[in-house]
């Protein structure tokens, strides 16, 4: 076969190549999405110039499983995967040296949660802050801090999710697209436990959500279906207008959800520690499916008072704004 046009054939190679190693065990982790540091994306200068000033240690044989890990300096190379198994992976795709050989090698993901019963489909960030990020995949959605743990996880849907997106005005609302053709609206400065409404759109499952802000007096929503039709919704004013104070409120909200899992895991250490020392304890008598339900039903309680003091003071600081929402604007 000539050469002569070989050159036009052109193929697209990585310039690295990261394993979603598994913690325990051997094996991968089949990727499915993944979310990069709002910084890596907005190098000034774009991808190319940030190309061109960086070094980066690659070979152009058609192996990709051979490929060199890359190096990089002063650019934050780190970023959260979604996986096929429902694992979420805080990983690292810039080379370390291996203590043993001194040669360049994969860093080793920091860790690897099971956080939904199916794959996850999105992982996306926060337009208002960079270091928050949402995971949607199964029957179920997550909130995460970068660097931190998961802040917020609801409770099993009877609906699998299919498709999310953050709202481009306010801090505190998203969309969650559904198997059965729903969206939720979720409104977490009205409630954090349950979506704040839910509204049929279509037969089919909703498969995407894309936001639009066409002024500051409307903003669009996008809804893609399995069928193939594309539904356009206004947002209504109360769920596209934002509170003068909802920025700090959302931002002191996960501030305060980090600092209660923090004191919660520093609570179980110390217990467990205290345990180790005072060697095995006689178990007590177990409770009876009434007491259980009576234990669970306080607890159940006092959360929903404590969301309510902090709903009741929320509504006070804006000075007595309604939460709640409109419907969606077919």
């Amino acid at each position: 076969i000539p050469a002569t046009f070989s050159h036009l054939d052109l193929q697209w190679k990585p310039i690295n190549v990261v394993p979603l190693t598994k913690l325990t065990g051997p094996g991968l982790h089949p990727g499915v999405t993944m979310s990069i540091s709002q910084s890596l994306q907005n190098i000034k200068g774009g991808c190319r110039t940030w190309c061109r000033a960086t070094t980066l240690i690659h070979r152009t044989n058609s192996s990709t499983s051979r490929q060199r890990p890359v190096e990089a300096e002063g650019v934050n190379t780190r970023f959260f995967a979604g996986t096929e198994d429902g694992y979420l992976v805080y990983t690292d795709w810039k080379a370390e040296k291996d203590s043993e050989s001194g040669k360049l090698v994969s860093s080793k993901p920091a860790y690897c949660i099971s956080s939904h019963a199916g794959p996850i489909h999105c992982l996306l960030r926060s337009p208002f802050y960079s270091h928050i990020l949402m995971s949607v995949g199964g029957w179920s959605l997550s909130i995460w801090k970068e660097g931190e743990s998961e802040i917020l996880q609801t409770s099993r849907s009877p609906v699998k999710f299919t498709a999310a997106s953050w709202s481009l005005t306010r801090p505190g609302v998203f969309f969650i697209g559904r198997d059965d053709g729903n969206i939720d609206v979720w409104d977490l400065m009205d409630r954090s436990h349950e979506p704040s409404m839910s509204q049929n759109i279509s037969s089919s499952a909703i498969t995407s959500l894309e936001p639009f802000k066409v002024s500051s007096k409307q903003v669009l929503l996008g809804v893609g279906d399995d069928s193939g039709t594309l539904h356009i919704l206004e947002i209504p004013w109360s769920l596209r207008q934002p509170s003068p104070n909802e920025l700090h409120a959302m931002s002191s909200y996960f501030d305060r959800e980090c600092s209660r899992i923090d004191y919660y895991k520093e609570r179980d250490a110390n217990r467990t520690e205290g345990s180790a020392d005072t060697g095995p304890q006689i178990p007590g008598p177990l409770e009876t499916d009434e007491e259980e339900e009576e234990r669970l039903k306080k607890s159940f309680n006092d959360y929903l008072k404590l969301e309510k003091d902090f709903l009741v003071k929320t509504w006070h600081e804006e000075g007595g704004r309604s939460c709640q929402p409109s419907p969606l604007v077919h």
